[in-house]
């Protein structure tokens, strides 16, 4: 009687940690490498506790990006969850490790890190006995490249609503060799998938001043999408709604151009928490 109790009273009550404050964990459940992951939760976990990712920059600094969060996520029931990619492990985890910065293409599938979140997200729901099935995710920079690539080249379809701002470059979804394109893309992308990629709610966001050229892939294919990010960004929408309309696509993504805003997440951070928190409960 007394197993039976304690059973019912640890199913039943919510879990309690402190809200705001930066807490850490490790994944290690799949054959690469272990990720630090970050995470900051509300005061009270309930099965309804809804999840966002972020996804940091080349920079790797995951607690950083985390901290940003915190002012808008106050009295929110929401998980922020921050992947750490370490260099060492993951040297190009922006392209899933599935092809270098350079272009050369990965063909070793065991490295590939294009089921990773999904992986991550179940890790968190088992962690915290949530019922959510979908989540939200924002990147930035390098992140912007990982998280559009995911959902492109992930069979995960449990993503509600992502911002990808101020990528370096992009998959196009074109003729173009991978990665710079999907032609003889490692992973096969089917008319279903893309179809399912072009209708997805996403916001593309893109500062008008990131026209430097520091950290940017020079490459002969990321040159061809544009001289910088602002007008790589560019390109890549108007390619989306060129491949949409020929393939009859409903087309969802939402383009925005941040005035006065360069490459910069602590600026960009405020814009996606208003995207990724509207639909999320205050407690």
């Amino acid at each position: 009687m007394k197993y039976f109790l304690k059973l019912f009273l640890f199913l039943t009550f919510p879990v309690c940690i402190s809200a705001s404050e930066i807490n850490q964990t490790t994944f290690a459940y799949w054959n690469k490498p272990d990720v630090e992951i970050y995470y900051i939760s509300p005061d009270v976990i309930d099965e309804n506790t809804k999840v966002i990712f972020v996804i940091h920059g080349n920079s790797r600094n995951a607690e950083d990006y985390l901290s940003e969060w915190r002012p808008y996520i106050e009295n929110k029931n929401v998980i922020v969850v921050a992947p750490k990619f370490t260099k060492e492990n993951f040297k190009y985890f922006a392209l899933l490790e599935m092809a270098q910065s350079s272009g050369k293409v990965n063909r070793d599938e065991s490295e590939y890190i294009n089921n990773s979140i999904s992986l991550i997200f179940n890790f968190i729901k088992s962690k915290f006995s949530l019922n959510t099935q979908t989540y939200n995710m924002f990147g930035h920079s390098a992140g912007a490249q990982f998280t559009h690539r995911y959902m492109l080249l992930s069979d995960d379809k449990r993503i509600s609503n992502a911002v990808i701002a101020n990528a370096g470059w992009y998959t196009f979804i074109s003729s173009a060799e991978f990665p710079y394109g999907i032609k003889n893309s490692p992973i096969k992308i089917s008319n279903d998938h893309m179809r399912w990629y072009t209708a997805s709610k996403v916001n593309l966001l893109i500062g008008s001043d990131d026209v430097g050229y520091k950290s940017l892939n020079t490459s002969k294919g990321a040159q061809i999408q544009g001289i910088n990010r602002f007008e790589r960004a560019n390109n890549y929408f108007n390619t989306l709604i060129k491949e949409a309309e020929k393939n009859n696509f409903v087309l969802r993504w939402n383009f925005k151009v941040l005035d006065n805003i360069d490459h910069d997440y602590k600026k960009i951070t405020p814009i996606a928490a208003d995207i990724l928190l509207q639909n999320i409960e205050t407690i």
